[in-house]
This record gives structure tokens, sequence and C-alpha cells, in this order.
């Protein structure tokens, strides 16, 4: 199966450049074989037209993510509430890969049927782009070759890797700020406490009543006065 002759080279290459880039980690980094992953793919979806080619990249796209984000929360090390999250986001991916399929398969049934689309509300004014030498346009092989070189030049990061490196940084900045505000409130609490403290102190200097007797709540009799009366 392959994809259809009836689009544009240049809209292929374009669709299918960032695709192959998903498959270069399985590929060893080969971009002829990564490409040839992502246009298999991409013709499994039956994409006649422009409009149910991109929504087929998206399903593809959304579906390797999600995978990745489910092989991801499998690892033992990492603690539940990333688990949690890695989860909650495949969900998310694998809810809009099935709404991007409706899509599709709509347009599709669309097609089929013979039905047209119905016509814009005003005609816009065709953009006609420059026209471009054939030697000029690079190949979508040499697209996905570059950016392996340039990832390797500037550390060795596929876009996968890269992808996963900003999750991680993203995870990170989440923590730092879940314990400041764990600080922060901690810190709100050792105040009141020193609060609390400091009025009991001053509680504890007010000198007691002569007479008084706080545990019995009576009037006992003053040692001095008794000493001092007259006697009969």
């Amino acid at each position: 199966m392959s994809l259809p002759a009836n689009i544009a080279q240049a809209i292929l290459d374009t669709i299918l450049g960032p695709l192959a880039q998903l498959f270069l980690a399985a590929a060893n980094d080969d971009p002829t074989t990564a490409y040839r992953a992502a246009s298999e793919m991409l013709s499994a979806h039956n994409a006649e037209t422009e409009d149910e080619l991109g929504l087929a990249a998206e399903i593809v796209s959304l579906q390797f993510h999600t995978l990745k984000a489910l092989g991801e929360a499998f690892d033992p090390e990492l603690p539940l509430n990333k688990v949690l999250r890695l989860r909650g986001g495949a969900v998310s991916l694998s809810r809009e890969s099935h709404k991007a399929r409706r899509r599709l398969e709509q347009l599709q049934r669309v097609r089929l049927s013979g039905a047209t689309a119905p016509p814009a509300a005003a005609s816009q004014p065709q953009f006609e782009p420059p026209q471009r030498e054939a030697s000029q346009t690079a190949s979508p092989i040499e697209t996905v070759r570059e950016a392996v070189q340039t990832a390797r030049k500037a550390g060795g990061q596929t876009w996968s890797q890269a992808f996963q490196q900003r999750q991680t940084a993203k995870r990170i900045a989440d923590n730092l700020k879940k314990n400041q505000a764990e600080h922060a409130k901690s810190t709100a609490q050792c105040d009141e406490i020193s609060q609390l403290q400091s009025q009991l102190s001053g509680l504890s200097h007010i000198a007691p009543v002569p007479g008084l007797n706080p545990a019995a709540g009576v009037m006992t009799p003053d040692p001095l006065s008794t000493a001092h009366a007259p006697t009969s």
C-alpha cells in the first residue's frame, strides 16, 4: 500500500519528515528506514486527500506518544504521582487520537458517497508560492538525515529524547513549586506557634494574688499578716 499520487510531493515530505523522526530510535538512527516506517503507518489509513492525510498523521503521532507515556509509566523507580500523571496523559492522548480517527472516517464517508463539501462563504484569492528548482528541494530522507546530524552535534539528542528532557524539566519545576508552597505553609505555622509561646511566657510573669490558693480556689491566711496579728 502506497501514499496517494494525487497529493503534491511537497505536502508528503512536510508531513512525513516530522513523523519519520519519531521512528529514528527504533530505526537505529537510519533516516531511510524511519521514513519508510512513517510512510507505511500513513498508508494504513487510506488517506486520499490533503485533509485526510493530515488527520492520518495526527493519529499516528498521538498513538506514538500514547505508547511512549505508557512505557515510561512502567518504570518501577518513578513515584506514584508521576506514574498517575503519565497514565492520565496517555488517556488524554488516546482520547484525542480516537477523535481524529472519527473525523477521518467522516471525511472518507463523504468522499466515497460523492457528496461535495459546502462552498466557502467568500472566495479568497489564491496565493501562488514561488516555484523552486528541483535542485533546491531537499528530499525528506535528506531532511531527516540533517536532523539526525544536527542532533548529534548538539549532544546526541533525538527528537524523542529532547521531548523527554522537556517533560522532565517540567516535572522538576512543578515539584519545586510544590515544595516552596509547603515550605511557606510550614513557616507560617512555626510563626503562629512562636506567637503562642510568647503569649504564654507573658502570662507566667503575672504575680499570684496573696491569700489565693490556685489549686483549691479558696482564700488562705497570709503568714505575714498572721504573725503580726494581736493576740487576745
